[in-house]
């Protein structure tokens, strides 16, 4: 995935086309410039209670991607996808965290709702800077309890299992 981030086509050059997944358009628009380091997490049982106990929402999941994102060797953030059937179909989010462990953004990465229940910019935007009490939206809409739980899983998995991971990796001396 870095090459593709790295080798994206300039049309003027005359490049060889090379096709972005959505993942990627949106890894690097929120990480213009960063090298992408995945980073599976696997979640034992406790995890994932501990998990569940800190974002307030089930998860559905046992493996966990991390897309951690640097500038040299300095944390730009990571990223988390997670899928989950919003009234009747699946939808993608990317989930967005800043170095200061807030939510930088939140991306719809497919959607197979009708349009009308599709969340808006605008919307997504009000996310920025949350922190870990993103609040469950009771009485909301399907879609809007959606997004809010993808956010608060995200900010679980990055605190619970990426930062103790980043932190292990630099006492072993490992170097991102």
């Amino acid at each position: 995935m870095c090459a593709a981030l790295a080798l994206a086509p300039n049309a003027a050059s005359g490049a060889a086309a090379h096709t972005l997944t959505p993942l990627d358009e949106a890894l690097a628009r929120a990480f213009p410039g960063a090298r992408i380091q995945p980073l599976a997490l696997a979640l034992s049982a406790a995890d994932v209670k501990a998990v569940e106990q800190r974002a307030r929402a089930r998860c559905e999941t046992r493996l966990v991607t991390a897309y951690v994102a640097w500038h040299g060797d300095t944390l730009a953030g990571a990223a988390y996808t997670d899928r989950r059937v919003v009234r009747t179909r699946e939808a993608l989010f990317m989930t967005t965290i800043a170095p200061d462990t807030t939510v930088a953004r939140i991306d719809v990465l497919a959607f197979f709702e009708p349009p009308d229940y599709r969340p808006s910019e605008r919307w997504l935007a009000r996310f920025k800077g949350a922190g870990a009490n993103v609040p469950p939206l009771a009485g909301a809409s399907l879609t809007s309890r959606a997004v809010s739980e993808s956010a608060r899983l995200a900010l679980a998995w990055h605190a619970l299992l990426l930062v103790p991971e980043l932190a292990k990796n630099r006492a072993a001396g490992d170097h991102p």
